[in-house]
């Protein structure tokens, strides 16, 4: 298990699925991507296929034992200070839903003092309209994954949420909560934090492209 209870062996199991590919399209040709909660590499992987050199940083040992290309960087997300700016930084795996106070606009100042000022930050959040669907029994596959949501409580703009995986002969357990931001309060918190919203980069709005505002 990483420190924050994801297990190890699904996210090495778990297919990258389209995230690669928006993550790709939106940013420049061959460019560096500084990767935040890069996991066990399952979208790493993929971006250095496409050309990018990505540096990956994840605060479990664990998991950043199983990523193979890139720059490897065992370290919290929130104290990261690295000394480069990069054209895209990516903070995917929904860490921007943390229910953990004062996590969430940490994890965005990090972005803030890693982009260059004409860089794109690409935030991977809980989609509301997703949030609001989801219920238990709900099964759905990626790839050999097949995905049964075995709990789903929204509450208050707090999701609570649970899932089975199952990967040929072997079955992962995982539970989550998530803090569920509209799209009008996502804005106001990426303003905060120093970021215009360019655009989405996706049909569901889970994927945004942001901007350094000028100082």
């Amino acid at each position: 298990m990483a420190p924050d209870g994801s297990p190890v062996g699904l996210y090495r199991a778990f297919p990258a699925g389209r995230e690669p590919r928006i993550i790709h399209e939106a940013a420049p040709a061959a460019a560096a991507i500084l990767e935040l909660g890069c996991g066990a590499g399952r979208i790493t992987h993929e971006l250095a296929a496409l050309g990018h050199h990505v540096v990956a940083v994840d605060q479990s040992a664990e998991m950043l034992a199983h990523v193979r290309t890139g720059t490897r960087i065992h370290a919290d997300v929130e104290a990261l200070a690295l000394p480069d700016r990069f054209p895209v930084v990516v903070l995917g795996g929904y860490l921007v839903n943390t229910i953990v106070p004062g996590q969430r606009d940490a994890f965005l100042e990090t972005c803030h003092r890693h982009v260059t000022g004409d860089g794109l930050v690409l935030v991977q959040r809980t989609s509301p309209t997703w949030a609001a669907a989801l219920k238990a029994g709900q099964t759905v596959r990626s790839g050999p994954m097949v995905v049964t949501i075995t709990e789903a409580r929204l509450e208050a703009g707090v999701l609570r949420a649970a899932q089975e995986c199952r990967h040929g002969d072997t079955t992962w357990t995982h539970a989550w909560t998530d803090v569920v931001h509209s799209d009008e309060e996502f804005g106001k918190i990426v303003e905060a934090a120093g970021f215009a919203l360019a655009r989405w980069l996706d049909r569901n709005r889970e994927w945004a492209a942001l901007r350094p505002l000028p100082h």
